[in-house]
């Protein structure tokens, strides 16, 4: 039988996609204000639209306009020329990044914790994968005392405190990153093919470069946020430059991932569902 979310509570999938809008609207408020130096304070259409809004003449006006968008800025706006420019629209897109890693960070705990406890009732201890290094080192902080390895004996809700205290434990640890997908993958299912496989061959993409996409994006979402987008080996450095077309591929990327994992891991938790339920 499927889990059954109360009307209030969003699915994982859709807190991902509510936090993963944000840096969409913020590539496409940026393609919208990208013009590549074509913005005029005066000219004939500048003159027509100043008629058009019945500004005075002595308002200042700016007129922004590319393929995408036509926008007439008035003085009240308080909005300066230079507020314009590309080395001051790219904080639109850093910002962007920062976002659809904000995305991530949100997604994988809410999807361990809709479904671990339906993975670990189905599976048992077979659900902790053996020979895994990585899951290993991740959780070697994990460790349960006399009194909860005595409350589990016989506790009908033991799935659900095991779950309670691996959450607990990824609030402390980094799941945002390679690794950190290894493991929400392998704790709900993804052992064979290893989740990277099965999200690469999903999504039909080079493991690799997915994986490295991810880091790239990751480690550029530390340099904004800690660092003004200084990098971390010269912090008190150059700010990087950024692309649109680079952004648009991370945020791209993490979506990607994402959606794949999500569609991977509910494909595998209806298998144990329905074992549960035989």
């Amino acid at each position: 039988m499927a889990t059954m979310l109360p009307f209030s509570m969003l699915s994982p999938r859709q807190t991902f996609e509510d936090n993963m809008r944000p840096a969409e609207l913020l590539l496409r408020v940026y393609r919208l204000l990208d013009s590549n130096d074509r913005i005029r304070t005066d000219g004939e259409l500048l003159d027509a639209l100043r008629d058009i809004v019945h500004a005075s003449m002595n308002e200042d006006l700016i007129l922004i306009y590319n393929e995408l968008f036509l926008g007439l800025v008035r003085e009240r706006a308080q909005l300066p020329r230079s507020t314009l420019r590309q080395a001051t629209l790219c904080h639109l897109l850093r910002q962007a990044v920062v976002a659809s890693c904000t995305a991530l960070e949100t997604y994988l705990p809410a999807l361990l914790r809709t479904n671990l406890p339906v993975m670990i009732r189905a599976r048992g201890r077979d659900f902790v994968p053996r020979g895994d290094q990585t899951f290993q080192d991740y959780f070697a902080d994990l460790q349960f005392n006399l009194d909860e390895t005595l409350r589990l004996l016989d506790d009908e809700n033991a799935p659900e405190y095991i779950s309670n205290k691996i959450l607990g434990l990824t609030n402390f640890k980094y799941l945002s990153s390679r690794k950190g997908i290894h493991v929400a993958g392998v704790l709900l299912g993804l052992s064979e093919p290893k989740p990277w496989d099965a999200i690469a061959a999903h999504l039909n993409r080079n493991k690799k470069e997915l994986m490295n996409t991810l880091d790239d994006t990751v480690r550029r979402r530390n340099d904004i946020v800690h660092r003004a987008d200084r990098p971390q080996t010269d912090p008190g450095g150059e700010v990087q430059e950024i692309a649109f077309a680079w952004t648009q591929q991370a945020v791209d990327t993490i979506k990607h991932i994402c959606l794949a994992l999500d569609e991977l891991v509910a494909a595998r938790v209806a298998e144990f569902e329905a074992m549960i339920s035989a």
